[in-house]
């Protein structure tokens, strides 16, 4: 059984993007870098250097922030906050076998270094990925409010290439195709898979002080959730037919 993380031996260090850059495009399940802005690198006191006189401290991890992917995010939460309020938690990444509570522990500290170092930022979003049976548990852990997974457009899909093992985005796949529509992707490639992608559970973290935040929430666009509202709808979305025919409709 893992214990809990002896955080006596855990250092966090704002960051350059070429620090953590190889992890979190070969470890974080996205494998793909992201615009940041504040960046934290995660460090073990592993001892002692072996040629320097001073303690050896081993990169496990990291916590990246930045402006929300979404053009629309920082309106959906509520109208009077600007781009320069909100941040999003966009990958974190930690080695295994540090402790059982060290993501909620490393995501907690580096909440409060953002209000030194962010001081503008009022809201920070993260969102778990539904889409990987993900619900948030380490948000849960550190107090960040809920507001379910019906926020922003409509559930879009997921695509996998015959033959190949990766699921790719609606967005990664526009790249690739030049349309993400159903249509569009089938009419191109017929045998490609196809998946629902669902949207993902959202919370919020406030960082402004208690009389702002309350303030704040009462303006909220979206209403606060219970943690466990959604727990008993959680599931991995379900390959759908590789053929053109789409709820009974031939698609031409």
């Amino acid at each position: 059984m893992v214990e809990y993380c002896d955080t006596s031996k855990i250092v966090i260090e704002r960051a350059k993007k070429e620090i953590v850059y190889d992890m979190v495009v070969n470890k974080h399940y996205a494998n793909a870098w992201t615009a940041s802005s504040d960046i934290y690198a995660i460090y073990y006191k592993d001892g002692e250097h072996k040629f320097f006189n001073e303690e050896a401290h081993k990169l496990i991890g990291c916590v990246v922030y930045g402006n929300p992917v979404g053009f629309r995010v920082v309106k959906s939460i509520c109208e009077e906050l600007t781009d320069s309020g909100v941040l999003e938690l966009k990958r974190l990444w930690i080695e295994d076998g540090y402790g059982k509570n060290i993501e909620s522990y490393c995501i907690a500290q580096t909440l409060k270094m953002l209000k030194k170092d962010s001081p503008k930022t009022k809201v920070v979003v993260s969102y778990a990925d539904r889409n990987v049976n993900h619900k948030g548990i380490i948000y849960r852990a550190t107090n960040w409010l809920y507001q379910g997974f019906d926020i922003g457009r409509g559930d879009a899909f997921m695509y996998r290439f015959p033959n190949t093992d990766k699921w790719l985005t609606d967005r990664a796949i526009g790249d690739k195709l030049g349309t993400n529509s159903l249509h569009g992707v089938l009419k191109k490639v017929p045998d490609m898979e196809y998946k629902v992608k669902f949207r993902k559970h959202r919370y919020i973290y406030f960082l402004c002080n208690k009389k702002e935040k309350k303030r704040l929430i009462k303006t909220l666009k979206h209403p606060l959730v219970d943690y466990h509202h959604h727990d008993k709808d959680e599931m991995i979305p379900k390959v759908e037919k590789k053929y053109w025919e789409l709820n009974g409709k031939f698609i031409e």
